[in-house]
């Protein structure tokens, strides 16, 4: 994770040098500041940094730091602070895939009709009659089911799944994509701890305190403990389409004797981090799927006739995605939830 920091360092000191940024103009593609996505990026990883701790890793003030995360959410960039719990918490897989219909369907009815299932967290259209999808499902049983649902679907011709490793070399280690994190049982008291943050994990440690009946340096050792444990994530909800920028998606399929997934992602990481959105990586096939965020589609094709001519390279199919329907709240989101009201505990309204 160290090569991301660097990356989103040095992007953010051409957004503070304007002569040099007038000198790179053909590689600032999309119109989400550098610096502002820098600070999304590193609290993806944990949403409760301090801003005095961004503000000194990139050479700002703590007020600026505000500023921008304050524009970012009037802009609704960011939607919210949130926290669920890990992959190994909840005990599920990630999986992807296709499905290609015959052309009769609504297509935002049929999004919302496949977003409807409860394992089901991203689904967009990247072609005429074909809908990818990413689900997070729990062993064998929901993963036949999904695909039993989709099959099931009036206007499919074809419906496609795959297993699939996330990897996002631009956030933090901590991110939820970068680690299953550990399965954890939580205590009652660290619950309650939850139960506060739950609709703001950015809770300031005075209200937390307040809301539980806890002294804040208790708060503090909770949290603490909560954060280190491995069992929950604090993140940031953002869309980074919301001020008018493209999804530009390349899937690479390529000769695993000579690299791996994970190498061509970092390439291509390293050549374009300003544009790097995400990647998965098919763990039963060499194939590497990449969005990258660009403000015109012309922008994309030079980057995938890169890959295409290297000599690893088998196939590239590329494309901008359409319509997106993003859940805001996925398993890892309703599972603690659970928790809590299992428990209890329900959530306390933001005030």
């Amino acid at each position: 994770m160290a090569v991301g920091k660097e990356v989103a360092h040095r992007i953010f000191k051409l957004d503070r040098q304007p002569r040099i940024i007038s000198q790179v103009n053909s590689v600032v593609v999309s119109r989400l500041n550098p610096l502002d996505w820098a600070l999304i990026c590193e609290l993806s990883g944990n949403a409760r940094t301090p801003y005095s701790a961004l503000a000194k890793k990139f050479d700002i003030s703590t007020n600026t730091v505000k500023n921008r995360i304050k524009r970012l959410r009037k802009q609704g960039v960011i939607k919210k602070f949130g926290i669920c719990v890990s992959f190994e918490t909840l005990g599920v897989e990630m999986v992807s895939g296709f499905v290609t219909t015959d052309g009769s369907e609504d297509v935002i009815e049929l999004m919302k009709q496949i977003a409807s299932q409860p394992m089901v967290c991203d689904i967009c259209r990247n072609a005429d009659r074909r809908y990818e999808y990413w689900a997070m499902v729990k062993g064998a049983n929901e993963t036949l089911g999904l695909r039993h649902f989709l099959t099931g679907l009036d206007c499919q011709t074809d419906v496609h799944m795959q297993p699939i490793e996330l990897f996002y070399p631009n956030k933090p280690a901590t991110y939820i994509g970068n680690t299953r994190g550990k399965k954890v049982t939580f205590s009652h008291s660290q619950l309650r701890v939850l139960r506060s943050l739950v609709i703001d994990s950015r809770l300031p440690i005075s209200q937390i305190a307040t809301q539980t009946g806890f002294t804040p340096r208790r708060v503090r050792r909770i949290l603490r403990d909560l954060l280190e444990g491995g069992g929950i994530h604090t993140y940031v909800l953002y869309n980074p389409f919301e001020l008018g920028d493209l999804e530009y998606r390349m899937r690479i399929r390529y000769d695993d004797s000579e690299i791996t997934g994970r190498d061509i992602v970092m390439v291509l990481y390293e050549k374009h981090s300003e544009v790097f959105l995400w990647s998965t990586i098919t763990t039963n096939e060499p194939i590497v799927d990449v969005g990258l965020i660009i403000d015109r589609p012309g922008k994309g094709p030079p980057i995938a006739n890169e890959i295409k001519s290297a000599a690893y390279t088998e196939s590239v199919e590329d494309f901008v995605t359409y319509p997106r329907v993003v859940h805001g709240i996925n398993r890892l989101n309703t599972h603690l939830w659970e928790i809590l009201e299992n428990a209890g505990l329900r959530p306390v309204p933001a005030e």
